[in-house]
């Protein structure tokens, strides 16, 4: 199928973070670091609900959306865009009566509703849970990719990515569209010598929210149908979703063994890793 895939798009739309480098130990380093700007108290806690989430123990699941306002957890229809089913940390069920029926990818505000999409957004809504504000969260995010630059153990390339994009590119448009600012984006680029390999980036590019807007662009620029886009990424909320709601396919890249959704027009992948193997 990943053969396939590749084969049909003329235009191959990548996601950065989590996607064109190996690891996951930058989440980890996420919640360390969010982590201890709790007290001394609620640190134990945190990395209680982290761990739990980890396990596949915890309400909040990929997939999912939190309503900080509330302080619960929603199931939600990527396609129908419904929300349903709240609870609360311990599983139970909870009745919020001002919630709406329907919330578009386009209410997500980061503030009230967010939606959780990769392994980044875990650690964000318990450290709201524990009562961090944006402005703090935000401060350990930039803290993480400062610490991934300057650590190898953090920005790890993925064995053969880079071979399987430069036997591509003559024949495929590639565009990355990360919600890294452009000097990150730049600078990890460069780090995993791709920075050659795309032509068009989009940078603070506030996906899921304009996602669909981004994608339509592409389709726009390179005078493309939409079964000719690809889109990988390795969040199902920014990446998946959007692709399919517009006809694209696309591919998740991702261990979970959840699958939101049953659709054909998407697969998963554990990894890039090799993928020139997986076009034999």
């Amino acid at each position: 199928m990943f053969a396939s895939f590749i084969h049909q798009a003329k235009v191959i739309v990548f996601d950065m973070d989590g996607t064109l480098y190996e690891g996951t130990g930058h989440f980890q380093l996420f919640a360390e670091n969010m982590k201890n700007l709790l007290t001394s108290s609620q640190q134990s806690d945190f990395m209680k609900m982290y761990e739990s989430f980890r396990a596949g123990k915890s309400p909040l699941k990929i997939g999912s959306v939190y309503d900080a306002k509330e302080d619960v957890i929603w199931k939600w229809d990527p396609f129908t865009q419904t929300l349903t089913g709240a609870s609360d940390w311990n599983h139970n069920t909870v009745n919020i009566t001002d919630a709406p029926e329907k919330l578009s990818v386009e209410e997500f505000d980061f503030k009230r509703w967010v939606p959780i999409g990769d392994g980044w957004w875990p650690p964000f809504v318990i450290a709201r849970h524990f009562g961090l504000t944006n402005k703090d969260t935000g401060v350990a995010y930039h803290l993480t990719k400062e610490q991934m630059a300057e650590k190898d153990d953090y920005l790890k390339p993925t064995p053969g990515l880079k071979e399987f994009l430069e036997s591509i590119v003559p024949f495929k448009k590639l565009v990355l569209m990360t919600n890294s600012e452009q000097d990150d984006a730049e600078r990890i680029l460069a780090q995993l010598g791709l920075d050659h390999l795309f032509d068009d980036r989009i940078t603070s590019a506030y996906k899921p929210v304009k996602t669909k807007e981004h994608l339509q662009r592409v389709m726009e620029v390179y005078q493309v149908n939409s079964d000719e886009v690809l889109s990988i990424g390795d969040n199902f909320m920014n990446e998946v979703a959007p692709a399919l709601q517009l006809d694209m396919r696309a591919v998740w890249i991702t261990g979970s063994n959840q699958k939101p959704v049953d659709d054909p027009r998407y697969i998963k992948i554990p990894t890039l890793e090799n993928a020139h193997q997986k076009m034999k």
